[in-house]
């Protein structure tokens, strides 16, 4: 029987005491209604906490009239709602279908509040709270802005407070080792499919790195070994040649945490990328390091005069203080809160009240000026490496936050290696992973009561620079904004362990206490989130490759001059204000107009793919990520339009020009060749789908992903935001970088 309703039923009302021929009628009719047993699906390790049945699953987005009905269980990696039919709204097989999570289930860790809703109030409920009446409606808010509203109607009232109270604990762990990545146990079969993304936790992915960019004067350190100079480095990191393990040791605390200044990227010039943080303030503790150690008054030349010394015209580096430049970690959390709350609209109402200001709303987020912030400084720091042939030195407080992002878009931006799925997966392992962003504080993984709340998606702004890049130049990145979606994604599924911790060092002290609380003596066998086989199948991971990368059509024209070298001249609009200073859009909107219709932008109207990318970083060149922040609003959605339908007829292209070329090679030959007889083109859509498949009925602009909510829906046509989304056309991005369009 299907699961589906439709409620006519009011789940606001105050439970009343009902006579016992009621009650039996309603358990009647709820079994009628939900049928037999279900059961998740559960991963190896993976433990039922708590479960209730007969429970009802709302759209949020209808005013919980229509659902679907089945059981909820809370494990400890996820809550899942197991239903027997699919949801209200469903691309079927056109949808991304993670192998680890269902359309249903939440990751613990992705779960940002949870809501009681009685008589139209919502009340949110601490976490670890226990809960002993009955809820009405629980409303799960996660942090891929997704609103997920459960009835307990019809389900017994102990059954409810269980598992209510099982979220509360445990959507919300008080420390690391609760995370179930520390539980799974996959066995002793499972291979780890990461060979060609290098971890960084040996000498030899350091040394690959070195021979592939070939800088002179840098070499591999050993000093912090054990981790025994700083508690947040890497035990191999690379740094000037004429510096010994010596000079880094009696450096090392002068600087914060420990952090002598390390390398991240060299160009073809000699110019290097340099990630450095600042001075210890503690003037007692600086007093003892100068009587037993490098005075602080000659650290820093000493780090300066050595990373100058690998520049071949031994030119002075230019320190960027990326404080002064950037917005800090608690604007960026800011910023975030409010484009959350634009992006998570709790009705239909609210949201169509948004939309009659939707772009003023927008801007009062100030998420796109942090965007434009990292990316006009990035842009600058690139034309000084390029450009100006100069070693630049990054200097943060701690160097673990805005130098990731700085130094990661640099290298996008002058480094076509960085731009393929390997490079960029090894860039994010080196910059973030290894070097120290504080994934546990950061993505706020961790709730303990007696610790200072520092969340900020940093990570997620980065993530968002590189959609910008994406949009400005979609013929020079291997992947697709769908792989961007995924990874911000997969950041707060707690199985992997690429994202959990605070550092290398934090991740070997967690090991090890697994390793000595378990019986067997064994350690937990961590995950890496670069293995996407865990989580996609062949077909799905299909939707990671770009039909416009510049790399594969190379194949198909070698000759073509857009896969030549490129020589861009300096960006005039990169300069290096102050973040205060540029952070006032509104009184600088005409001004900013005129200058980027006046303006000749460093971006040729075909870009080489493997060249040099230097985007448009204000106003109109700045778009919003709609993909990951607006997938779960239906009403913002089309049919049969957007980019979905672009990339798909993209595909097609792509795959008809494999099958022509694989046409021509086979002429050639006197013979078939057997070494080269594949119909793949890397493509999701081919010539191969099924017949009868009308993109403009069955793709939305929510591709790959299935909003939550009816289609019945009142149209976006003519509203302030239809024209924001119109501007979202893959086809003239290249135009709009070129001319500086909107």
């Amino acid at each position: 029987m299907s699961g589906g309703f439709k409620s006519y039923v009011n789940m606001n009302e105050v439970e009343k005491t009902e006579p016992e021929s009621q009650k039996k009628d309603v358990k009647k009719i709820a079994n009628e209604v939900f049928g037999g047993p279900m059961e998740p699906k559960l991963l190896p390790g993976e433990l039922v906490i708590a479960e209730g049945h007969n429970v009802l699953k709302f759209n949020s987005t209808d005013d919980f009239n229509h659902g679907v009905s089945g059981a909820l269980f809370c494990t400890n990696f996820k809550i899942s709602f197991v239903t027997a039919n699919r949801s209200s709204y469903d691309l079927g097989e056109l949808r991304q279908r993670n192998q680890l999570l269902s359309e249903h289930d939440i990751a613990l860790t992705c779960v940002e509040a949870v809501y009681q809703v009685w008589n139209g109030k919502k009340k949110r409920l601490p976490p670890g709270s226990n809960i002993q009446g009955r809820v009405g409606i629980l409303e799960i808010h996660c942090k891929d802005f997704r609103i997920l509203p459960f009835s307990f109607k019809f389900t017994p009232k102990e059954a409810e407070r269980n598992v209510v109270n099982a979220i509360l604990h445990h959507a919300f762990p008080t420390s690391l080792d609760l995370l179930f990545a520390f539980e799974y146990n996959p066995g002793k079969n499972l291979r780890i499919g990461i060979a060609d993304t290098p971890e960084f936790r040996a000498v030899k992915d350091w040394e690959r790195e070195l021979s592939r960019v070939h800088p002179s004067g840098w070499r591999v350190s050993f000093a912090n070994t054990n981790f025994k100079m700083s508690d947040t480095l890497p035990e191999q990191f690379i740094v000037p040649s004429s510096l010994s393990d010596h000079d880094l040791n009696n450096s090392s605390p002068h600087f914060v945490d420990g952090r002598v200044p390390l390398w991240s990227w060299s160009h073809q010039n000699g110019s290097s990328l340099v990630r450095m943080v600042e001075l210890r303030s503690d003037t007692t503790q600086t007093q003892y390091l100068e009587r037993h150690c490098l005075p602080s008054t000659q650290v820093v030349p000493l780090m300066l005069r050595a990373i100058e010394s690998t520049h071949p015209e031994r030119t002075k580096a230019s320190v960027i203080d990326l404080a002064r430049l950037c917005p800090s970690p608690k604007y960026i959390q800011v910023a975030y809160y409010k484009l959350r709350d634009l992006c998570m609209p709790a009705s239909a109402e609210d949201f169509w009240a948004a939309d009659q200001k939707w772009y003023s709303l927008l801007d009062g987020t100030k998420w796109l000026q942090c965007v434009s912030a990292c990316l006009s400084v990035s842009s600058a720091v690139a034309e000084r490496i390029a450009g100006s042939r100069q070693t630049v030195v990054l200097r943060e407080y701690d160097g673990r936050d805005l130098s990731c992002v700085v130094a990661s878009v640099v290298q996008l931006i002058l480094d076509c290696h960085t731009r393929t799925l390997v490079g960029f997966q090894a860039l994010v392992q080196r910059e973030w992973v290894v070097c120290g962003h504080r994934f546990t504080d950061r993505l706020h993984h961790v709730h303990a009561k007696d610790k200072d709340n520092e969340e900020s998606p940093v990570f997620l702004l980065f993530l968002d620079c590189v959609w910008q890049l994406l949009q400005q130049f979609p013929s020079c990145f291997e992947f697709t904004e769908t792989y961007l979606t995924t990874l911000w994604d997969s950041a707060r599924v707690p199985l992997f362990a690429t994202f959990l911790f605070n550092s290398e060092r934090d991740r070997y002290v967690a090991c090890m206490d697994a390793k000595r609380d378990k019986n067997d003596n064994t350690s937990p066998t961590l995950m890496p989130v670069w293995d996407w086989s865990l989580q996609f199948s062949d077909q799905d991971r299909l939707l990671f490759n770009n039909p416009l990368y510049g790399g594969k059509l190379a194949e198909y024209f070698p000759e073509h001059p857009s896969n030549g070298p490129t020589v861009v001249p300096p960006n005039p609009t990169n300069t290096l204000g102050s973040f205060k200073s540029r952070n006032k859009w509104k009184s600088k909107k005409k001004k900013q107009a005129g200058a980027s219709a006046q303006v000749s932008f460093a971006t040729p109207s075909t870009p080489s793919f493997n060249g040099p990318l230097f985007p448009i970083n204000i106003g109109a060149g700045l778009k919003l990520w709609t993909q990951c922040y607006m997938r779960w609003i239906p009403w913002a959605h089309t049919v049969g339009g957007g980019p979905p339908s672009e990339y798909f007829h993209q595909c097609l292209l792509v795959d008809e020009l494999h099958i022509l070329n694989m046409k021509i090679h086979s002429l050639e030959m006197s013979k078939p060749d057997e070494h080269n007889t594949s119909r793949e083109s890397g493509m999701f859509f081919t010539f191969e789908s099924p017949r009868g498949f009308d993109a403009n009925d069955s793709l939305t602009s929510a591709f790959p992903y299935s909003p939550i909510g009816s289609m019945d829906r009142k149209s976006i046509v003519g509203t302030p935001l239809f024209s924001f989304l119109r501007r979202m056309s893959v086809s003239s991005y290249n135009g709009a970088a070129a001319n500086g369009d909107d």
